[in-house]
């Protein structure tokens, strides 16, 4: 499994190799601690460490829709790297570098600098969208962007953004709420109805956000919640037989806020689980929503979240007392089924591009990972657009027109912009990587 992530732009005009590139290199500057490649080394005792190590070279920007492989010579050994085609702009990382979080910041920081070269006579000044009923225009400078959360060259960069949360003590005296016992979920892995294959399609499909936003605003519910209820109803009608267990996704969720880390560049990304139960199966929609609603805010409530951060981090901890590599990877092969035991499937939404001014020259964004599930969706918003990626690994729809169904029972328009195979960036065999010390 690669572990690796592809975020696609469909910008409204062609793209413009040469400026793009120019972007990439003065972004680069701006995230100095992504400009890293993987290297091992060993401790006085002889245990073995992966660490980031500086790179000079040059993020990497490929001209064509395949994705170069990250840490190897073809990417400059760095954990991302960039491609365009036609109207698209793709960026593809390791996971361990960073999560969705961060590379919008990335994205953000990529759009101001090829944006001002591109469209440069119509960016002297510019309209920024608001809450409704807010509007205001700024310059486009680095001020101004920086005002719109868009991070950019020659900004003083607060050791925040590097600073690792779990290098910080534990908090005391957490009080964190009592979450309902997990109960066996439907694992679509060994009980899906149709074949599952090894190979991976994604299929796109777009909802008009204000559409979106109407139906999430006159219930108690928001996208992700909502995208994460139709699915689990989707596959509890493929499975009504409740012995096979309960369909349940695991909904990610950004730890910044709880850990007071708004800044943080890792991967820093949780997950919450949302259960169709058996008693909640004949339930009104209405009544479902609220009760997922529910289950999203007791488990992202601060100490919970505060709580699950360190028992990761503890369980790492655990792993790394494995003194080689090739040890610690087998440990974790042998704990892999069980990442797979504790959802159905995953829904993961890092909010709004909020690309502010540039966001007028994108038209569309899709996300595409490659996760350990049978059926996984993220979800992006850019251009008055949710694109909902489904990727998807088995042998026909089923699972697809179920949930698309779903979609049709309440009233939600929906059309499907494109499907193709996953395209996600490989990675080299970094646990061979020659950097050892």
């Amino acid at each position: 499994m690669s572990w690796t992530v592809r975020m696609t732009l469909k910008m409204r005009d062609p793209v413009d190799g040469d400026l793009l590139r120019k972007a990439v290199e003065s972004t680069s500057q701006r995230y100095p601690y992504y400009q890293v490649k993987l290297g091992i080394r060993k401790d006085t005792e002889g245990t073995e460490y992966f660490v980031y190590e500086d790179n000079s070279e040059p993020w990497m920007v490929n001209e064509g829709e395949k994705p170069v492989r990250l840490i190897a010579p073809e990417s400059n050994n760095h954990l991302l790297a960039f491609s365009y085609w036609d109207k698209y702009i793709a960026m593809d990382f390791f996971h361990c570098l960073t999560d969705g979080t961060g590379a919008y910041n990335i994205l953000r920081t990529l759009l101001y600098e090829y944006s001002c070269r591109r469209y440069d006579a119509t960016l002297s000044r510019e309209r920024i969208s608001l809450p409704k009923g807010v509007r205001v225009e700024r310059i486009l400078t680095p001020e101004g962007m920086s005002m719109a959360n868009i991070r950019v060259a020659g900004d003083i960069i607060s050791p925040e953004e590097w600073e690792d949360p779990a290098a910080q003590a534990k908090p005391d005296n957490l009080l964190p709420l009592p979450i309902p016992e997990r109960l066996r979920c439907i694992n679509l892995s060994t009980q899906a109805k149709v074949t599952v294959n090894e190979d991976v399609e994604t299929i796109n499909i777009l909802v008009e956000e204000q559409e979106m936003m109407k139906y999430v605003s006159s219930g108690d519910t928001s996208p992700a919640t909502l995208v994460s209820l139709l699915l689990t109803r989707a596959i509890a009608r493929l499975h009504p037989d409740i012995t096979e267990g309960v369909p349940t996704v695991a909904l990610a969720v950004n730890q910044r806020p709880a850990l007071g880390c708004p800044l943080a560049g890792q991967t820093l990304a949780g997950s919450l689980r949302l259960t169709l139960n058996d008693e909640m199966r004949e339930m009104d929609l209405k009544t479902q929503q609220t009760i997922f609603r529910g289950m999203v805010v007791l488990q992202s409530d601060a100490d919970n979240v505060i709580e699950n951060f360190w028992q990761s981090k503890n369980t790492q901890d655990m792993f790394e007392k494995i003194s080689t590599l090739v040890g610690r990877h087998q440990a974790m092969a042998n704990a892999y089924g069980k990442v797979t035991s504790v959802a159905t499937a995953c829904v993961s939404y890092v909010g709004k591009a909020n690309l502010g001014a540039t966001e007028q020259y994108v038209s569309e964004m899709y996300t595409e990972a490659y996760t350990p599930y049978a059926l996984a969706i993220e979800m992006s918003a850019v251009g008055g657009t949710f694109c909902i990626s489904l990727m998807q690994r088995f042998a026909d729809d089923t699972y697809l027109n179920a949930f698309l169904d779903e979609f049709r029972q309440i009233g939600l328009a929906y059309r499907i912009a494109t499907r193709h195979p996953m395209r996600v960036a490989p990675i080299a065999d970094y646990r061979i990587t020659n950097h050892a010390l």
